[in-house]
């Protein structure tokens, strides 16, 4: 794991009438070990009944998974279905 380098630091110390304000400003390098990137998650938000959401957990004991696997498996058929018709 990189560890975070601090390039620059300063402070600054004021006086607030009897109190002492001491500010602390630090340049940090590296401050994340992965690089950022334009890549966000998504949520999605569903409205079900009580009686659906026990109906639905019955038959899929991991919702989640079942969900995120079934919007994955669209985008890969969606994907075969437009290179083929290409």
């Amino acid at each position: 794991m990189r560890r975070a380098v601090y390039t620059a630091q300063r402070s600054i110390t004021k006086l607030d009438g009897s109190n002492q304000i001491i500010l602390f400003f630090a340049y940090v390098v590296r401050a994340y070990p992965y690089a950022m990137s334009n890549e966000r998650e998504r949520v999605i938000s569903i409205t079900l009944s009580e009686a659906e959401w026990q109906a639905f957990v019955a038959r899929q004991p991991q919702p989640v998974d079942w969900l995120r696997d079934r919007i994955r498996d669209e985008v890969k058929t969606e994907t075969r279905e437009t290179k083929s018709a290409a």
